[in-house]
Order: structure tokens, then sequence, then C-alpha cells
């Protein structure tokens, strides 16, 4: 603990003043119900979709962003196609994904600005059967 406090006083007194974030997720690991019920009242974006693009930042964005092929939402995806974002760094929760594949998304944030993580990283459909089905459970219970 001495050490971190060290580094940030040379920073903080050598005149640098950016703050040095890092990511940590949670230790624990949440059931499949646990993991659907916090997505569904934390997130702003719950949706299965293919990636159709993947961009590098820009001079006004500095994250990386990924556009989404919708196939199916569960929470606040209200068009076909949908661009989330994620840090650059996995020092900062940033996580990518790779183009042509399809995942189960969660997302946080405004929706024009919605956030992927790396502790709640995208996931291939076909390694969480589980939790789809309890959120095709959940939304099939509030459709009636």
């Amino acid at each position: 603990m001495k050490h971190i406090f060290a580094r940030l006083f040379l920073l903080v007194s050598s005149g640098l003043t950016q703050l040095a974030v890092a990511c940590s997720c949670p230790s624990t690991v949440p059931t499949e119900q646990q993991a659907v019920d916090s997505f569904l009242q934390d997130a702003s974006l719950v949706f299965v979709g293919k990636v159709s693009a993947s961009m590098l930042p820009s001079l006004r964005q500095a994250k990386r962003s990924f556009r989404f092929d919708v196939q199916e939402n569960f929470k606040g995806a209200t068009s076909s196609s949908v661009v989330v974002f994620s840090a650059l760094s996995s020092a900062e929760c940033g996580t990518t994904v790779a183009p042509g594949k399809t995942y189960l998304v969660v997302a946080y944030g405004p929706a024009n600005e919605a956030l992927i993580r790396a502790c709640e990283r995208p996931a291939e459909i076909e390694f969480v059967s589980a939790r789809l089905a309890i959120l095709r459970e959940r939304r099939a219970r509030r459709n009636f």
C-alpha cells in the first residue's frame, strides 16, 4: 500500500495530474439468475447481436466502438443496429469483440454512449444458453 501512495505522490508532485484508473471485477461469481437480475436492473442495453463493424477511436472519441446487428432485444435496443463503446485498455475495463460473431451484450450508460466492460464482457451465445433461457422466460412473462 505504501508503494501506491508513493507513486501517486510522485505523479502529483511531478506535475502530472492524470488519474490512474484500474479495473477490478467482483471476486464472487453470481448464479445465472443473479447475473440476469443484475443485467436487467442496472444495464441500459441487454441484447443478442452480431458484430458487423469494429471501429477505432477518433480524435473526438477516445473509445473503441462496435456496431451490432440486433437479433434479440431484452432491454433498451430500440433499433436493428446498435453501437456500443469500450475503453481502449483492459486496465480501464475495456474489452473487445470479434466481427462476425454473435454475442449476448450487456452495456451500461446512456444508449448513445453505452459501454461494454470487461467484467460483463459480451459472451458468445453458445456459452450463455442458461442466461438466454432466463432472459427469454422473463421477456415472455412481461408480455402477458
